[in-house]
């Protein structure tokens, strides 16, 4: 039988706490790791440095591989709350370094920012050819009655037993026996094991009395020329994929929500000096057309600002079909289609560190580059 290796990486997150003095705060170093093997869902025994998943779990599997497993803690685990761009490119760095030993990844993550990460991820290993699963959980795994321990068997079944299945060699989120792509979830729920969703995508996998998957395999999406490669942390084999990715120094992205009685002070205020802006309209993409909404915003485009509409409606998508979308799309304002918000914060940082021209960025921003969004009709040609 052939065997299949993951890599675990523990960054942090309510999966790893335990009670505190003041609350709940991380394990011990090597406490969560030597938990695992309290679990016989996640623990058959160990094969030299690798955990080994019993036969069991693997067993309804299309492919029969056994799964081996190794887990890597950080050293100080962090608060999901407190995640940076820095962070993205340290967990992407992880992989790609790790690429040629492992046939699948797991990150394991907290759960406040995880559609963040997953949609960052899903951007900057947008041509990494292997699963990439992020997973967390709304009880640790050293309390009972946890959703750690099927979170991480599913994410482990995933990564390993389906890593030659083309359609899930991406970055997905696991949850509640449900595997959604990246960049097309959104947390819904602070308390319930259900916590995140897709709301216009149906999900990769749904993990059920049987394993049931419906990603199909789409051929690549071409992207703009990207800028020339420079990363000081990988071998040049590793460059392509990483090439001009460091979020260290972003260009300066806002988002600016809608809401009634907004005032024109706040509106210049946040558009001003931004590189990128994510507009958070009403309904299928509207705005108030008052006059000097409008000109704020043709303003800002003028300055070579980059603003992208994005629907504050959890299900549904940006259509210029009312009167008072007109006045955004002469503004300059670009459809956002049906994305989330997070995977539309963390595209308008990648596109603009990636991409050098107006004209590329622009394209990178009204094409789906890696799934995130629906383009349901053609953009409109450029206004003059």
């Amino acid at each position: 039988m052939n065997e299949t290796r993951v890599f675990v990486y523990y960054t942090g997150g309510t999966i790893g706490m335990v009670p505190g003095k003041n609350g709940e705060v991380p394990a011990n170093p090597g406490d969560f790791t030597a938990e695992l093997r309290r679990h016989p869902e996640l623990f058959d025994k160990e094969d030299g440095d690798w955990f080994v998943l019993p036969s069991k779990a693997t067993a309804d599997c299309p492919e029969q591989f056994i799964v081996k497993y190794q887990v890597e803690e950080v050293k100080k685990p962090i608060d999901s709350s407190k995640i940076t761009p820095e962070h993205w490119e340290h967990f992407t760095n992880k992989i790609l370094k790790k690429q040629t030993r492992y046939d699948g990844f797991v990150l394991l993550h907290g759960t406040d920012t995880l559609a963040y990460t997953s949609s960052a991820l899903s951007f900057l290993l947008k041509d990494f050819k292997k699963p990439v699963v992020i997973t967390g959980a709304q009880r640790s795994v050293f309390e009972p009655r946890s959703d750690a321990v099927e979170n991480i068997l599913g994410s482990l079944l995933i990564a390993g037993c389906y890593c030659e299945t083309p359609a899930l060699q991406l970055v997905s989120v696991l949850f509640d026996n449900m595997v959604f792509q990246g960049n097309r979830v959104t947390k819904i729920d602070c308390s319930a094991f259900h916590a995140f969703s897709s709301p216009n995508s149906l999900p990769l996998v749904e993990l059920g009395v049987t394993i049931k998957v419906n990603a199909m395999s789409s051929s690549p999406v071409p992207s703009p020329s990207p800028s020339p490669c420079f990363s000081p942390y990988l071998p040049t084999s590793l460059c392509p994929l990483l090439c001009s990715l460091s979020l260290c120094d972003v260009s300066d992205v806002r988002v600016l929500r809608l809401f009634p009685g907004i005032k024109e002070e706040y509106v210049r205020s946040v558009l001003s000096g931004a590189g990128g802006v994510i507009l958070e309209t009403y309904g299928s993409g509207n705005a108030p057309d008052d006059k000097w909404f409008l000109e704020a915003l043709k303003q800002a485009n003028r300055h070579g600002v980059f603003l992208l509409n994005v629907t504050q409606v959890l299900q549904g998508s940006v259509m210029p079909i009312y009167q008072t979308s007109k006045g955004l799309r002469e503004a300059g304002v670009l459809s956002g289609y049906d994305i989330t918000s997070e995977a539309a914060l963390t595209k308008m940082i990648w596109t603009l560190k990636k991409y050098t021209t107006q004209e590329q960025r622009k394209k990178a921003l009204e094409t789906s580059v890696c799934g995130e969004m629906t383009v349901t009709i053609s953009p409109d040609p450029p206004l003059i």
